[in-house]
């Protein structure tokens, strides 16, 4: 599905985009495409321009292009291929991101489809920089995350991700709504388990349109209730425009601050000692074997304070 992804509702050349792009705690950024789809020569001025712009800054190693969501055949394929080739030209030195979870169906690279899921690098490259799969691929089978990351060329700046949406379901970890506190948390631990270098997720305020604020929220049709939704307009509650944040999207942090303390474990004694003490006190041991209770979190975290302070 081609998508229009953007980070921020200012051009590149507006002095708070630089200053939103440029704020430490912004791990990326998408850049919009949208302005080159009609392909005329004032949309493709536009794009030259904004990538102009963005490569002088500083925070342009955030930025990547989202050009197209889980592309299925040939011809999808084709069109991530020539956005990337028109954006390559202006910056060869730009991020292509593209999410998948299978290869196109009509043109198989591989006997099975598994194998053809992991070809897909060899297919897009040098059209894709981050390759960003589907939880939902993996299952249970953390052994396979070997063989997508044997396909990547880190020395070329190939970067691995992950992405959940409205999969993995139950008891695998997610963000919707009537999942446990835990499995919500473990999304992060997964990450950092496997080994990805980033996440994607595809929206944080996708409930259904409403002519006012504060409507009644009602997530969109089709979708596990919570999917997309992380945070909930303020007029909803009181008179305040501050946004509202849920509850997942306080879990959210917590599964980052983890990561922070197992990155700082192993800083000091290695990852293997790191993914060690994940599984020793039961925080994770994988996406059906988790902590269902704190007492675990807390043990690790307390483990890690008492091993690293100075």
């Amino acid at each position: 599905m081609r998508v229009l992804t953007y980070t921020c509702p200012w051009p590149a050349s507006h002095p708070r985009a630089d200053e939103y792009f440029a704020d430490s705690r912004l791990a990326a950024y998408a850049v919009p495409y949208c302005q080159a789809v009609s392909g005329n020569d004032a949309a493709k001025d536009y794009l030259q321009k904004e990538i102009e712009t963005l490569r002088t800054k500083s925070h342009w190693k955030k930025a990547y292009f989202y050009l197209w969501d889980e592309p299925l055949n040939l011809e999808q394929y084709d069109s991530v291929r020539n956005m990337a080739s028109e954006i390559h030209a202006y910056a060869p030195d730009a991020r292509i991101l593209t999410t998948y979870y299978c290869g196109p169906s009509d043109a198989p690279l591989a006997p099975t489809p598994f194998e053809a899921f992991v070809k897909v690098p060899k297919f897009l490259r040098p059209h894709t920089q981050i390759y960003c799969t589907s939880e939902w691929v993996l299952g249970n089978r953390e052994d396979l995350v070997k063989d997508i990351v044997s396909e990547l060329q880190p020395e070329n700046s190939e970067e691995w991700w992950t992405y959940v949406c409205m999969g993995p379901a139950d008891p695998h970890p997610n963000w919707h709504l009537g999942m446990r506190g835990t499995q919500h948390r473990a999304v992060m631990w997964r990450v950092w388990k496997e080994g990805g270098t980033g996440f994607l997720y595809w929206g944080a305020n996708c409930y259904e349109k409403a002519t006012v604020p504060s409507a009644e929220i009602r997530f969109r049709r089709g979708l596990p209730p919570g999917d997309g939704v992380l945070f909930y307009p303020g007029e909803v509650f009181s008179s305040s425009h501050q946004p509202v944040a849920s509850v997942r999207l306080e879990r959210i942090l917590s599964g980052l601050q983890d990561i922070e303390y197992l990155k700082l474990y192993a800083s000091r004694y290695g990852r293997d000692e790191g993914l060690a003490l994940l599984e020793k006190t039961g925080v994770y041991l994988g996406p059906e074997r988790y902590t269902q209770e704190h007492m675990p979190i807390d043990m690790m975290r307390g483990e890690i304070f008492n091993t690293c302070r100075p």
